[in-house]
């Protein structure tokens, strides 16, 4: 019979079973997850950023909706006079004809000039029997919809 030390020699040395991948698999959906939340977080952080000036402008059309029709017009006709004022302060001190054409040129209609937003002109120091404020909000949130500052 064979030496036992020999019998040893031949013997292969143990070797672990080989690995299934699930450590790298769960390694790489970690990372995969990082980042999509990265991109998540910075798409939303840009997001927020973009286009202050229109979230603005909405914020203060929907706070204006509660309140009665007279000051209603009054600080929808304000929000546009904050709004054009930071986007160009010198149409801001504009009046009448030539303040409601400038609208008309800055939103690229005609509903200041020819339409229910001649209400923000001289109109609206005059006293009204009708209410155009419900009719303006729908006008002034298309408006600012396309506005893309």
């Amino acid at each position: 019979m064979a030496d036992s030390s020999e019998l040893l020699a031949q013997l292969r040395p143990l070797r672990a079973p080989p690995a299934d991948g699930t450590a790298e698999i769960l390694l790489m959906a970690l990372a995969g997850s990082l980042a999509a939340a990265t991109l998540a977080i910075g798409f939303l952080v840009w997001r927020a950023r973009r286009r202050p000036l229109r979230r603005a402008a909405l914020i203060a059309l929907a706070a204006a909706r509660d309140l009665p029709a007279d000051e209603r017009l009054t600080a929808q006709a304000k929000m546009l006079r904050d709004l054009v004022g930071a986007l160009d302060g010198g149409i801001a001190r504009l009046h009448g004809e030539e303040w409601l054409a400038r609208l008309d040129a800055l939103f690229a209609t005609t509903a200041f000039s020819k339409g229910e937003g001649r209400a923000f002109g001289d109109a609206l120091y005059s006293p009204r029997a009708d209410d155009p404020s419900e009719t303006l909000d729908r006008v002034l949130q298309k408006l600012l919809a396309r506005l893309d500052r």
